[in-house]
């Protein structure tokens, strides 16, 4: 009988693998479809369409190639992984800035697909529920940035995205020093990534103690070491800290909170709704066991400051959404029938086809407004306010980045790129766009000195 007992185990044990095998699967191919599809479509309707920003990164990585120094001869506030990512592929593209753009776009779409099979396999970590793991990745698609505009170039928040879902995957599966190097690689490409580092931290030390919470930092300091330190042999330091950590400071846009909450509802769409659900599933995942979850409802809030930070495109709110579909997730794995779990996924999959009329009904010639997004779009008009009180007049004459990028100049001017945020920051610290090298100190005070007295309380 006991032999009979096991044998039935280890059957049900293998059925049971195999079916989270099987979702695991639907859930890599099917991201790997719409992604791919959706960017050969979109790529076809423009084709070689370059995004501004994709145009600076792609364009920095063959300029540094060539003898380049970012933060020097390239004004940029990102932090510096996108760029050695780009040198990469510069160098692989062998100078054709057509390769180097395919090569970039092709990228994107495995770091989404990849980011977005993470999404799964963090929720079956949590949940040992194959098919709320498929429905936990299928709510990334409700952001339709991330299936609609890897066809425009490479970004740094897919790698955000990647790097954030796999330290938290790594902190769930208690490796604390890969988890902590992942949380700082997600800094690394983004200053907004960090909170997930922080994250990662306090999960080590909650799941492994204080030898954990070492452990990750660690990882990260030593991704961190890595980072910085081409920058410090070359003697860029300041630079680097200038326009990476000074002017993302000073550059926070003017906003209306109800003007930033519909430009939440202009960029999603229909796919505000999914609010609710996550919100739901994180209080019953806290309910449930606190100790295990916390870190979900956690990133959640953290992230939802996200409107109210930095917030001019969908794909910024990128790790808010890993944390919504999480919560999604863990709502279908509680759910008590099948059928209540079949009509949350059948909601969430409502939820993606509309949102993504909603943001790309323009595709379909003819196609009608989608309703309410006209009543939407003038309320935030309504309340919207200048972003700065005042900017520079812009140079005349200069080419735009995408005449940069395609013919392949090198500017005698840093300041080529020209957005809003540097041209503010050169406002507000006495400094000028017109000069051919940037990163310099902009105070009287030496930086140590000023950096303690920024941080002094009194």
């Amino acid at each position: 009988m006991r032999e009979y007992a096991a044998t039935v185990l280890r059957s049900q044990a293998a059925l049971y693998e195999q079916v989270d095998t099987h979702w695991f699967r639907i859930l890599l191919v099917g991201s790997t479809l719409l992604v791919s599809v959706a960017t050969v479509l979109m790529f076809a309707e423009n084709p070689f369409y370059v995004n501004k920003d994709s145009a600076l990164f792609q364009h920095a990585g063959w300029s540094i190639l060539n003898g380049a120094d970012l933060y020097v001869d390239i004004w940029d506030l990102k932090p510096p992984l996108i760029y050695f990512v780009t040198v990469v592929l510069a160098a692989l593209s062998f100078g054709n800035m057509a390769v180097l753009h395919v090569l970039s776009v092709i990228v994107a779409v495995g770091t989404i697909v990849a980011g977005i099979t993470l999404v799964g396999v963090l929720t079956h970590r949590l949940t040992d529920d194959g098919f709320a793991s498929v429905v936990a990745g299928l709510t990334m698609f409700i952001l339709t940035s991330v299936y609609s505009f890897p066809y425009a170039g490479i970004r740094p928040k897919y790698f955000v995205f990647l790097c954030g879902v796999g330290a938290l995957l790594l902190a769930v599966d208690d490796r604390p020093f890969l988890a902590g190097a992942a949380g700082a690689a997600a800094a690394g490409f983004w200053q907004l990534g960090a909170p997930i580092a922080l994250l990662v931290v306090g999960m080590s030390l909650q799941r492994n103690g204080f030898d954990g919470m070492w452990r990750a930092i660690g990882g990260g300091l030593t991704v961190t070491v890595l980072t910085v330190a081409p920058f410090v042999l070359q003697g860029h330091t300041i630079p680097l800290f200038v326009e990476a950590v000074l002017a993302p400071i000073y550059g926070v846009e003017n906003y209306t909170v109800v003007s930033r909450l519909l430009m939440f509802v202009i960029q999603i769409g229909y796919g505000v709704l999914i609010l609710p659900f996550a919100v739901y599933g994180w209080g019953q995942a806290i309910a449930d066991d606190y100790t295990e979850y916390w870190w979900v409802a956690a990133g959640g809030v953290i992230y939802s400051y996200q409107l109210f930070l930095e917030f001019q495109g969908a794909i910024e709110l990128v790790l808010f959404f890993v944390f919504l579909a999480l919560g999604v997730g863990l709502l279908v794995s509680y759910g008590s029938t099948p059928s209540r779990r079949s009509v949350i996924a059948g909601c969430v999959l409502l939820l993606v086809v509309t949102s993504g009329y909603w943001n790309l009904a323009w595709v379909v010639a003819d196609s009608p407004d989608p309703p309410l997004q006209n009543a939407v779009e003038a309320e935030h008009d309504e309340w919207e306010v200048p972003k700065y009180d005042s900017l520079p007049e812009d140079p005349e004459g200069w080419p735009s980045m995408e005449t940069i990028y395609w013919e392949k100049l090198q500017p005698e001017q840093c300041h080529y790129r020209l957005g809003l945020k540097q041209q503010f920051f050169e406002q507000e610290t006495g400094g000028t766009l017109y000069k051919s090298t940037c990163g310099q100190w902009p105070f009287e005070e030496p930086p140590a000195q000023w950096i303690v007295g920024s941080l002094s309380p009194f």
